[in-house]
């Protein structure tokens, strides 16, 4: 298994896991984050996937490591909370390098036969976001939109590897903490009132990746599955 973004929130909870479970690669640009699932069978690399080619890098790294990928899983993402008029090109550049253009250059190497084993699973961590855009998140959300696509293009051209998409709604996570002008006391109420099943934990959203990539879920591709306790009904 390779999992893209290791370091914190669906990434880490994943990894932990995993770890003794199989051969796993994790890439994180905080790569002294990983040390903790570090053992005999589970390699960390370095890397920064705003670059392209340093994550092409460190996927064939990953290969060379362990052999072909059978599951890999992007959930690197980077949060953007800025009404358009205040957004900058380089905002602009760093929320789409990270949410979406390092999605589709995993994407590119998901599809290599050279990468990726004849019925590897492909799983992308998008978000509610990308169906109900807000004020001030509208870029951030025009990125995970473009990841839904992914997943149902992708799928299509890769059959019979399976690609599958998670859309959680917001999680108390490293980067919604790293927010607490917004996501404060009477924001999370706000949130709870809204969600008939309450506010998705992190575990949920892990407990289903585990499912979805499993030998019980081998029908289910090119589907982005919502987690958000109902909040978007």
């Amino acid at each position: 298994m390779l999992i893209i973004g290791a370091s914190s929130g669906i990434g880490a909870e994943l990894a932990r896991r995993a770890k003794n479970n199989c051969k796993l690669s994790l890439l994180a640009r905080r790569v002294d984050r990983l040390e903790a699932w570090s053992g005999p069978s589970t390699s960390a690399f370095a890397c920064d996937v705003s670059d392209g080619q340093q994550l092409l890098d460190a996927i064939k790294a990953a290969v060379a490591a362990h052999g072909k990928i059978d599951r890999m899983v992007y959930c690197a993402g980077k949060q953007l909370i800025k009404p358009m008029r205040g957004i900058s090109p380089a905002d602009l550049d760093e929320v789409v390098r990270v949410n979406l253009t390092g999605a589709l250059v995993s994407a590119s190497a998901f599809a290599s036969a050279r990468v990726t084993t004849p019925e590897a699973s492909f799983l992308v961590i998008s978000s509610i976001a990308a169906q109900r855009p807000e004020p001030g998140i509208i870029a951030y959300s025009a990125a995970k939109a473009g990841l839904d696509t992914l997943v149902h293009g992708l799928a299509r051209e890769c059959a019979p590897k399976r690609v599958i998409g998670i859309a959680p709604g917001w999680l108390d996570t490293e980067m919604t903490q790293a927010l607490p002008h917004i996501y404060d006391d009477a924001f999370r109420e706000r949130l709870s009132a809204s969600a008939p099943r309450g506010i998705a934990s992190v575990e949920e959203v892990v407990d289903l990746a585990e499912y979805l990539m499993s030998d019980s879920a081998q029908s289910i591709t090119g589907q982005t599955f919502t987690i958000d306790g109902g909040a978007s009904l």
